[in-house]
């Protein structure tokens, strides 16, 4: 007979074939309608930031579009909105010096979640980009009883910091896991004696091969 092979379970809102999906968290959008009337440009950094403003209603397709990531430059263009620039990291500070010089004398909105971890706003304002931010969306932690643990020796797919804490909440950590993060930031959110493996590509597909190899 040959050897099982460890159980894979991916902690994110979207699935992948092969693995365990078990989604931690859910998104809340709020009934926010931002005027944007005045607005130049809107920087994403998210897909459901992109959702928040298909579902307030505002049109907001003819501004000028900046994304974090290739996901999130996908769902603008799903939307018909004018992208400009998408940035390769899915790092909010690294994006936001990435934009201080495209962002020169224009208007900018930023639709964010309730909770952020980078200084993306602030290293904006800093450098004088005319910047308004609105909450338009939060996540919450769903609840599960303690039989959907994962089994020991599973190897475990973070893909945000949300999915650490919401997991936490949830689970007792066992010794016997392995951890792939997708970056810097979700790793930082780990227990210390955690040692997770970065992908050093940032995307769910490459961080599923990774824990497929090991």
């Amino acid at each position: 007979m040959g050897i099982k092979s460890a159980p894979i379970y991916l902690f994110s809102d979207q699935s992948h074939e092969g693995v365990e999906h078990l989604p931690l968290f859910e998104i809340v959008f709020t009934s926010s309608s931002p005027r944007l009337e005045e607005v130049d440009a809107i920087i994403f950094t998210s897909k459901n930031s992109v959702k928040a403003l298909e579902l307030c209603g505002v049109y907001w397709q003819d501004k000028a579009c900046y994304a974090i990531g290739e996901g999130t430059a996908a769902a603008i263009r799903a939307c018909g909105g004018n992208l400009l620039f998408t940035c390769k990291h899915s790092y909010g500070d690294l994006f936001a010096h990435e934009l201080i010089p495209l962002l020169k004398d224009k208007r900018v909105f930023f639709p964010r979640a309730k909770e952020v971890i980078s200084p993306l706003f602030e290293i904006l304002h800093s450098a004088g980009v005319t910047i308004f931010q609105e909450i338009m969306y939060e996540t919450l932690c769903r609840h599960y009883a303690p039989v959907y643990a994962p089994a020991k020796n599973a190897i475990l797919i973070f893909t945000s910091p949300s999915t650490v804490h919401c997991f936490l909440k949830n689970f007792s950590w066992d010794e016997s896991y392995r951890t792939i993060v997708i970056g810097t930031k979700t790793a930082a959110v780990l227990p210390l004696h955690v040692k997770p493996i970065i992908a050093e590509v940032q995307t769910i597909a490459h961080c599923v091969a990774l824990a497929k190899a090991l």
